[in-house]
C-alpha cells in the first residue's frame, strides 16, 4: 500500500530528525551501539582528552615563554637606558645607577650577567634564607611570581657586598628551550669556534662592572651513583678559597674541561661559575668557569691558540648507561 503525501513527509521528518540526534551523540556511548562503535567512541574520546590536554599545556608553556621574555626586555631596557656607559667602581660604596633601578623592584638584586652575541643578558639575584633543597628563584621570576624559568640566582652561601666578595661567584640558571636564562650557554659544550667567538663573561655587581675570561667548560654528574669510584666534583661548594682548596677547585675544573684556552689563572684570583641542567644523563650538568680580569690586565683574549682538550677528565658514561 502507497504511502500518502503526508505520511513520506512525517517519515522523512522523522528520519531526519533521528540523523540529527544521532549527530548530535557520535560522541556519547548510547544503548543499542554496536561493539564497534562503542570502542570508536572510547578512543574519539580519549584522543579528544589528550588533544584537548596538549592544547592546555602548549598554551600555558608558549604563555610563560612569551611573560619571561617580556618581562626579560623590559628589565634589559632599564637596566641599559638609566645609564649607558657605566664602568668601573664606585669608590665610596654608592651603588651603580644601573643597579639601583633594579633594587627599587627587587631588594635581592645583587648583579647583571651578559655574554655578548648571546641571551645570556638578565639580571641576578641573591636570597640568603634559601637552603640546598629550597632555592626559591628557581621557580619564581624577578618579580617574585611563580614562572617555571626562574631567575639567574647566586648561590645562598655567597658574599657579595661592596668591600667583600667570594672567591667564586656560582650562578645557577634553567637551561630553558627558547634559549632564555642559560638555555645558550650549551652552546659552548664542545664548540671551540663558539668559544673563540664568546670568550668573555660579564658580571656587574651593585658596585662595579667586571669581565670575567673563560678558562674552562665541561659536562659533570652530581649523584655518585653515577661514578665507579662514587666521588662528585662538588663545583657549587667552591665558593671561598684558602690555597689547597683554591688548588684542588683549579685541579678538578682544568682535568674536565673541553677546551684549554691561553688564558692563565693564580691563587688570589676571583672566579665566576656559570651552571645549568644539561640533557647527557639525568642529574647532569653544564658547567662554565671563568676568572676575573685583574687590574691593569688587558681584557683581551688569544683565542686562536685555543684548543680542544682530547683528554678531559669526562663522565662515567658506561657506569651512567648501565653498559
Amino acid at each position: 500500500m502507497a504511502l500518502s503525501k503526508e505520511a513520506k513527509r512525517a517519515y522523512k521528518k522523522a528520519q531526519k530528525a533521528q540523523n540529527k540526534k544521532r549527530k548530535r551523540h557520535w560522541l556519547i556511548i548510547q544503548y543499542g551501539d554496536s561493539k564497534k562503535e562503542i570502542m570508536s567512541k572510547i578512543m574519539t574520546q580519549i584522543c579528544c582528552a589528550v588533544l584537548i590536554c596538549s592544547v592546555i599545556i602548549l598554551w600555558d608553556y608558549f604563555k610563560a615563554m612569551f611573560v619571561n621574555s617580556k618581562l626579560n626586555s623590559s628589565l634589559q631596557d632599564l637596566y641599559g637606558t638609566v645609564t649607558e656607559n657605566i664602568v668601573g667602581t664606585t669608590d665610596n660604596g654608592t651603588v651603580l645607577p644601573n643597579a639601583q633601578a633594579l633594587l627599587e623592584i627587587n631588594p635581592d638584586t645583587v648583579g647583571w650577567v651578559k655574554v655578548e652575541g648571546t641571551n645570556i643578558d638578565n639580571p641576578v639575584v641573591l636570597r640568603k634564607d634559601d637552603t640546598p633543597t629550597s632555592n626559591y628563584y628557581l621557580n619564581h621570576n624577578f618579580n617574585g611570581d611563580e614562572a617555571k624559568a626562574g631567575t639567574i640566582f647566586l648561590d645562598y652561601r655567597t658574599t657579595l657586598g661592596y668591600k667583600k666578595q667570594s672567591d667564586n661567584l656560582v650562578l645557577y640558571g634553567h637551561n630553558e628551550k627558547d634559549n632564555s636564562m642559560f638555555g645558550d650557554l650549551d652552546r659552548y659544550k664542545n664548540n671551540i669556534d663558539f668559544y673563540r667567538d664568546h670568550p668573555i663573561v660579564k658580571f656587574n655587581s651593585n658596585y662595579e662592572t667586571a669581565d670575567y675570561k673563560i678558562i674552562a667548560c665541561f659536562v659533570t654528574h652530581t649523584l655518585p651513583e653515577q661514578s665507579y669510584d662514587g666521588k662528585v666534583f662538588d663545583y657549587q661548594n667552591y665558593i671561598d678559597f684558602d690555597e689547597a682548596r683554591y688548588n684542588d677547585f683549579i685541579s678538578n675544573v682544568m682535568s674536565r674541561s673541553q677546551i684549554i684556552t691561553t688564558v692563565d689563572y693564580r691563587y688570589g684570583d676571583r672566579f665566576i661559575t656559570l651552571s645549568t641542567c644539561s640533557n647527557e644523563f639525568s642529574n647532569s650538568r653544564f658547567v662554565v668557569v671563568a676568572r676575573k680580569v685583574r687590574e691593569g690586565e688587558d681584557v683581551g683574549v688569544d683565542v686562536l691558540n685555543a684548543k680542544v682538550n682530547e683528554n678531559a677528565k669526562e663522565p662515567d658514561w658506561d657506569k651512567i648507561y648501565g653498559r
